[in-house]
């Protein structure tokens, strides 16, 4: 077994920014062999029955009594061991530590469910090959679309299931008042949206009051409320708005929902009565149906959408970026704007998860350069992360889509390739 040299707690401390990256990455590659091991372990141990030697009646009860560990990570321990064993081309991903341990898992999840399992092998290489290639948010997003074309039946049941029980409740409690609700993917897409929309409107109005009191030294620490308070406060007022209104139950709110054309005719001509052939999920890359923050939504929700209208068309080229709208204008505005906006979910920057609808759209090849203002020349980016740009950061969409963002040295942010 290969060693890695351990620095001492007091050497990190003199380490650069980039030297402690560098160290990161190698301990992470560490623990990452560390875990395909203990893969190999457990299921050599399962294979031949080694649990039972001490009176274990299964894998997970030897792991748990050898490890004292939660019945959560015994769980994983057993699914990534059982993938492992069974899947060639995530046993070779695992070893080569070119899997992060949470991929990994989220891979032995989806294949320890007994309704896809028998399809996974077909998409085996596409999965771990995206596992590699693609941020862990956007990875997962991608597995949960798979499974929905892997599990057709089970996914429309939980969506059915979710939308039968939809149930909220006010509760005044001593001091306090809870709100609590569950629901379906859309409905509950226009409410996140309608939220969302509030809570961005409080934090303007905390930023305007501290730029009239701070001016240019404002900065996030000074925000006259926490984060949870202005939730609380948009939550408020979208109630007082409702009421305010006059017209309580009647709203209009913004809501993209993504289809690609073939999943579109498909389960249209399922709706007229056709018997179209299962959409593959080895195709799962040309697959959409979901919201623009890519929660998967029932094809039944969808076509109800579509029939009713209420729903905008949004449409992808192979490298996931929207149509191109040309070059219209300096800046991002208009159509051109949502188009930027829906091609990405969050911020470009490799660790920011700040969402799309609360960062600026900008040009990827600057306009200076002659970079066209249309969507395959476009990002979305923070206003932090749009400003550091001109630090000498520089970003690029791959031709799968993906974006990378590099130091003024050339060197890469993150650990994607590319």
């Amino acid at each position: 077994m290969s060693s890695i040299e351990l620095l001492e707690v007091a050497d990190l401390e003199g380490l650069g920014p980039l030297e402690l990256a560098s160290t990161l990455m190698e301990l992470d590659g560490a623990r990452r062999r560390v875990e395909a091991l203990i893969s190999e372990v457990v299921g050599v141990a399962e294979r031949t029955v080694a649990y039972a030697e001490d009176g274990h009646a299964s894998i997970t009860g030897w792991v748990r009594a050898t490890c004292n560990t939660s019945k959560a990570e015994t769980r994983a321990m057993v699914q990534c061991s059982r993938l492992v064993q069974a899947i060639p081309a995530a046993r070779a991903a695992v070893h080569a530590g070119a899997l992060g341990v949470g991929q990994v898992r989220l891979l032995a999840r989806v294949f320890a469910n007994p309704r896809c399992a028998d399809q996974f092998a077909g998409s085996a290489e596409l999965l771990v090959g995206h596992g590699q290639s693609l941020w862990f948010d956007e990875f997962a997003i991608v597995i949960e679309r798979w499974q929905t074309l892997a599990d057709a039946d089970g996914a429309h049941t939980a969506h059915e299931r979710a939308h039968s029980g939809r149930d909220a409740h006010v509760s005044l409690v001593d001091e306090r008042v809870y709100v609590d609700g569950h629901g379906g993917v859309v409905a509950g897409s226009q409410i996140e949206e309608i939220f969302a929309r509030f809570c961005d409107a409080e934090f303007q109005t905390d930023w305007d009051a501290g730029i009239a009191l701070w001016g240019e030294r404002m900065h996030p620490q000074l925000l006259d409320r926490t984060t949870a308070q202005r939730r609380f406060d948009a939550l408020l007022a979208v109630f007082t708005a409702a009421a305010a209104s006059g017209i309580v139950g009647v709203f209009d709110p913004l809501v993209n929902l993504v289809v690609d054309q073939a999943t579109l005719e498909h389960h249209l001509s399922t709706l007229l009565g056709g018997d179209p052939e299962p959409l593959d999920p080895a195709t799962v890359d040309q697959r959409r149906c979901e919201t623009v923050g890519g929660v998967q939504i029932d094809p039944a929700d969808m076509l109800a959408a579509v029939l009713t209208g209420h729903v905008r068309r949004v449409v992808f080229d192979t490298g996931g970026v929207v149509i191109d709208l040309g070059r219209r204008s300096r800046l991002f505005t208009g159509g051109a704007r949502d188009a930027v906006l829906l091609g990405d979910r969050w911020c470009l920057w490799p660790g920011c998860d700040l969402r799309s609808g609360r960062c600026q759209t900008d040009h990827s090849t600057p306009w200076a350069a002659n970079g066209p203002t249309r969507p395959d020349n476009g990002g979305i980016a923070c206003g932090r992360h749009n400003r550091w740009k001109q630090h000498g950061y520089h970003t690029r969409r791959d031709p799968q889509g993906h974006w990378h963002t590099h130091r003024p040295d050339g060197t890469e942010i993150g650990c994607l390739t590319g």
